[in-house]
């Protein structure tokens, strides 16, 4: 067994790459190697803007030995008279890597055909890794890639050397002409010369030596440590920020933190402006007192270490200071027109050539967002509220601040809302109305804003539809995704039991051009329901349950209530026969129209009677379910939210399960369509008033497959 290291060196990386490839490369590897049958035990991953590489431990010496065994033509076809071997056979052979003298006949279930037996594998790790590893460089995933030089190797930035080494011997390994060898680089500034490597364990203590801390998770730890223990040694505290320290992490080889501040006058302009100048345009991090509040001081990360950081510490300072002199300028420039005046100026803002201007799209939001408010019903005070949030909602877009600092749309239409006097309701609507920001951004957490929020996003789905540009695969220019799936997070999120047709019938009704036709908003429903399958199976629901409860509902939440609810009934013992009766019932049910009622005394069976008398504690079960669906599953941000404890729903489900039996003796004791035309039609009667006690639970048929298994 031998160690493999694979270092790729580069110039600076993106730091989106370093995170995307160090997630990506031990499966690379791994499947290269398997696809090469060279077994391997573990493998460690390295990665810094400067280089991704790996460290295999015991890679097998040689590949698996495997049988390999082909069948060629028929004996007839193969052999001459004389039992000379025919082109056909020699093309075999030679096909299959064996000497024709080596063929062997066999009888198969189709006659006596020739074939060939051989075993591959056994092959020198040492001669698989060249092309192996080069393979890894073009597999590593990326959206866009350079050339340089004069060759046509590719890759997300130039490579500046290689190091591929089996022990302690080199794997001639070549790529953008660049061939391996054993030498590495440490760091840029801490470290001069090269770095020889003797054997491929000595790596990580290697680099160690070379200020180069190249285990990710290792250098994300010390970004944190380093940045807090900075914070502390003023008294302050960190403001931790998730994706800057991912950020921060692959943009340096050797993290060192230093403490700044800025004039303290700046303290005056909204904490979401400083954070977002610090955190969005400088990678510092804020920080605060331990009162809370935002203290006039940040924190650096620092690719260098240097024993005076005098210098360095100032020239952060300054680039800070001229960023936050630009965001006073634009907040005290911004503030001499009211939001109202802002407003305004978004006819000149252009939405979509084909969808008018953000004046028309806001004009199209007031309208959708007063029917949504009459259909799900608002109180007077947020009505009051809605009435001055619409004229201003989005209107922070013809700001200065929002067009120079684009992240703060919302958030500064909030700020100018305040510093107008407005009422902090309608400040906090005109926020929440943009929210979420993504996959799982923070949704609204305002009524007036959720409102807002989903007649925005619809919106765009539904004139995007309209006009053609749907997305397609991963294609989604227009956000329409996006846009979906955070107004379907915001209608389970406060809980809206509205039929979903409905609200896309009061977005629809704000557009006159173009029209929305109703096959276009079928197609606007479908793709919701789409996306809320897939919310769905992001909370671990199976599809087949997902399908049930999106076809047996018409509310986003109650199909999300619906579908934990079966995830757990679908495991009770009893419920997945009871599902194949069901759907036999359902199926002969089908034949009566659905207008036919059930009279007692056509019974002519001893069977039916209990059957129909069991059908009230069966709907009285599955009311239970739903009310204990609704109350364990009160509103949630779907796509993240919990699953039901069916354990406190126990009564409820014994009661639903109990109708097995009784429909089962049925099935096993009754021909339902006999000749007599009224007791045919009273058994089917019966079996539809079966069908639909259980209807609520969602369109069950979709559960048999599994009930079957």
């Amino acid at each position: 067994m031998a160690t493999l290291l694979f270092e790729i060196g580069t110039e600076e990386l993106p730091s989106w790459f370093v995170r995307q490839a160090d997630d990506a490369i031990v499966g690379i590897v791994s499947a290269r190697l398997g696809g090469a049958g060279l077994a391997h035990g573990a493998i460690r991953r390295y990665s810094t803007p400067r280089r991704l590489a790996v460290l295999v431990d015991d890679l097998a010496a040689f590949s698996e030995r495997r049988p390999d065994v082909r069948r060629g033509p028929a004996e007839s076809a193969a052999f001459d008279a004389d039992g000379r071997p025919t082109k056909a056979a020699i093309g075999f052979a030679r096909a299959s890597g064996v000497d024709p003298a080596d063929l062997l006949v066999e009888d198969t279930d189709k006659g006596r055909y020739v074939f060939a037996r051989r075993e591959l594998g056994g092959d020198p790790a040492a001669e698989l890794l060249p092309p192996l590893l080069a393979g890894v460089i073009d597999d590593l995933p990326a959206p866009r890639k350079m050339r340089w030089g004069d060759g046509d190797a590719a890759f997300v930035r130039p490579l500046a050397w290689l190091v591929a080494l089996l022990d302690d011997a080199v794997v001639p390994v070549r790529f953008a002409g660049i061939e391996a060898g054993r030498t590495s680089r440490g760091h840029r500034f801490l470290h001069e010369g090269p770095i020889e490597l003797a054997h491929a364990g000595d790596y990580p203590d290697a680099l160690d030596r070379a200020s180069v801390s190249a285990d990710r998770s290792e250098r994300r730890a010390s970004v944190i440590a380093s940045a807090e223990s900075a914070a502390a040694t003023a008294g302050l505290l960190l403001e931790r920020d998730s994706a800057l320290e991912e950020e921060v992490t692959d943009l340096v080889e050797s993290p060192s933190a230093i403490l700044g501040s800025f004039d303290a006058r700046f303290l005056d302009l909204p904490d979401a402006v400083l954070a977002t100048v610090m955190i969005h345009h400088q990678r510092f991090f804020p920080t605060r007192e331990q009162g809370g509040a935002l203290a006039a001081s940040f924190v650096a990360i620092s690719n260098n270490r240097v024993p005076d950081d005098t210098v360095v510490r100032a020239g952060y300072e300054q680039v800070l200071r001229g960023r936050l002199d630009d965001a006073r300028f634009f907040w005290d420039a911004d503030r001499r027109a009211t939001l109202a005046q802002h407003a305004w100026a978004l006819a000149g803002i252009a939405f979509h050539k084909e969808l008018g201007s953000m004046a028309d799209k806001v004009a199209r939001v007031a309208k959708a967002t007063r029917r949504l408010a009459e259909l799900l019903g608002v109180s007077k005070e947020e009505a009051a509220v809605l009435k001055q949030a619409l004229p201003l909602f989005r209107a922070d877009l013809a700001t200065q601040m929002v067009y120079e600092l684009p992240e703060l749309e919302g958030t500064m239409g909030c700020a100018y809302a305040r510093a107008e006097g407005l009422p902090e309701a309608v400040a906090i609507a005109l926020e929440d109305g943009v929210l979420p920001r993504g996959p799982s951004g923070a949704l609204a957490a305002s009524r007036v804003g959720a409102l807002l929020s989903i007649a925005d996003r619809l919106d765009t789905v539904t004139g995007f539809f309209a006009i053609g540009r749907r997305p397609s695969g991963s294609a989604d220019p227009f956000g329409v995704r996006r846009a979906a799936l955070g107004a379907l997070r915001t209608l389970t999120a406060q809980g809206w039991r509205v039929p979903l047709p409905k609200v896309l019938q009061a977005v629809a009704g704000s557009y006159s051009a173009p029209v929305v036709e109703d096959d276009v908003l079928a197609d606007v429903e479908r793709y919701l329901w789409d996306r809320v399958a897939g919310l769905l199976a992001e909370e671990g629901i199976a599809p087949m349950v997902v399908r049930a409860a999106v076809h047996g509902s018409r509310s986003v939440i109650g199909a999300a209530r619906r579908a934990h609810l079966l995830q757990g009934l679908v495991a009770v013992p009893g419920f997945a026969d009871l599902l194949t009766l069901h759907k036999r019932a359902a199926n002969l049910a089908k034949q009566t129209g659905g207008a036919a009622r059930v009279k007692p005394g056509l019974f002519r069976d001893p069977v039916e009677g209990p059957l129909h008398d069991a059908l009230p504690e069966a709907r009285r079960g599955v009311e239970r379910l739903m009310a204990g669906v609704r109350k364990q599953l009160a509103p949630w941000d779907l796509g993240h939210g919990p699953g039901v404890e069916l354990q406190g729903l126990d009564a409820a489900v014994a009661e639903v399960v109990r109708l097995k039996a009784p429909l089962d003796a049925f099935f096993e004791g009754v021909m339902v369509m006999v000749d007599d035309a009224e007791v045919r039609g009273n058994r089917l009667a019966l079996l539809g008033e079966v069908a639909d006690a259980l209807s609520d639970l969602g369109a069950l048929s979709y559960l048999e497959a599994p009930a079957e298994a």
